[in-house]
C-alpha cells in the first residue's frame, strides 16, 4: 500500500514538472501557431462562402484551435490537464490581486505607445498588412456576439492557459531564470499574434501577466486581467469602428512615464508580499 502511494506521489511529481527550454519554447509556439492559425483558418473556411456562419465558426475555430494545441502540448511535453488546473484557481490575497489589477492599469498608456510608434502607412506591406488585419477585425465588429466570445471570454482563459500556464511554468521549471523566462515568453506571445502592432502591445502585457503569474501561480488572475484588456479593445472597437481609437494619448510622454513608474512600484510590491512562495524547479 504504501509503495503503490509513493509510485502515485512520484508520479504526480513527474507530472507536475515538465520542463521547456529556450530551444524548445520556439517548438511549443509553433505547435500553438500551427493548431490554432492553420485549424481555425480551415474551420473558418465555410464561413467564406456563407457570411453569418462566422456567428459559429469564430469562436469555434478558437477554441478547437486551442484545444487541439493543448493535447499537442500534452503529448509533447508528457503531462496532461490536472497540472494545469492545479494553478488555474490557486488562491491569491485581496491585496495582491487588487495590486495586480493597477499594475495592469498604470501600464495601459505604455502599451498602447508602444503600438503607435509601429506606422500604419508609408510602409507598402506595412500599409497591406495593416488594412488585411482591419478587415479581418471589422469581421468581429459585424459579428458581435461571436467576437465577444471568441475575444473577450475564450483568448484570455486559452491564450493564458497557453503561453504562461504551459510555456513560462516550463521554462521555469526547467530552471530558466524567471527574468529570460519572463522576457522570453512575453517575446514569443507577442510573435504569435503575427503582426508588429500587437506584438509591442502584447509582447508588454505578457511580460505583466507573466511577473504576475511567476509571483502568485494563480492563473486565473491572468485570465481576469487579459479579460479586462481584451474587453476595453472590443468596446472601443464597437464605438468608434476602428482600431486606431486609443484610450490614453500616446504623445504625453510624461504621463505615460509616470504611470508606468507607477506601475514598476506596483510589481515591486507585490514581489514583496508574494516573497515566501516556493521554487518552482
Amino acid at each position: 500500500m504504501n509503495d503503490h502511494f509513493e509510485e502515485q506521489e512520484f508520479g504526480l511529481r513527474n507530472l507536475s514538472s515538465f520542463k521547456i527550454s529556450i530551444p524548445q519554447s520556439i517548438i511549443v509556439t509553433l505547435i500553438i501557431l500551427v493548431c490554432m492559425q492553420f485549424i481555425g483558418a480551415f474551420i473558418n473556411l465555410p464561413s467564406m462562402f456563407w457570411t453569418p456562419g462566422y456567428q459559429i465558426t469564430f469562436p469555434l475555430s478558437f477554441a478547437v484551435g486551442s484545444l487541439l494545441a493543448m493535447w499537442a502540448l500534452f503529448r509533447y511535453l508528457k503531462t496532461d490537464w490536472n497540472t494545469i488546473k492545479a494553478h488555474i484557481m490557486q488562491p491569491s490575497s485581496m491585496a495582491v490581486i487588487v495590486l495586480s489589477i493597477l499594475m495592469y492599469v498604470f501600464s495601459m498608456p505604455f502599451a498602447e505607445f508602444l503600438v503607435s510608434i509601429v506606422p500604419t502607412e508609408g510602409i507598402l506591406w506595412l500599409e497591406q498588412l495593416y488594412k488585411a488585419l482591419t478587415e479581418s477585425f471589422e469581421l468581429f465588429v459585424d459579428y458581435k456576439i461571436a467576437g465577444f466570445i471568441t475575444i473577450c471570454i475564450l483568448a484570455p482563459i486559452f491564450e493564458e492557459i497557453l503561453f504562461r500556464g504551459i510555456l513560462l511554468r516550463g521554462m521555469l521549471q526547467y530552471g530558466i531564470s524567471p527574468i529570460t523566462a519572463i522576457v522570453v515568453s512575453s517575446l514569443l506571445f507577442g510573435i504569435a499574434h503575427l503582426n508588429p502592432w500587437q506584438f509591442l502591445g502584447a509582447g508588454l502585457l505578457g511580460a505583466i501577466f507573466g511577473f504576475i503569474y511567476y509571483r502568485t501561480r494563480a492563473l486565473w488572475i491572468c485570465m481576469l486581467l487579459h479579460a479586462l484588456n481584451n474587453t476595453i479593445s472590443f468596446l472601443m472597437m464597437l464605438k468608434y469602428e476602428s482600431m486606431d481609437e486609443s484610450l490614453t494619448d500616446s504623445e504625453n510622454y510624461t504621463a505615460i512615464i509616470v504611470c508606468f513608474s507607477v506601475a514598476v512600484v506596483i510589481g515591486w510590491t507585490i514581489y514583496k508580499l508574494t516573497q515566501n512562495k516556493p521554487k518552482w524547479n
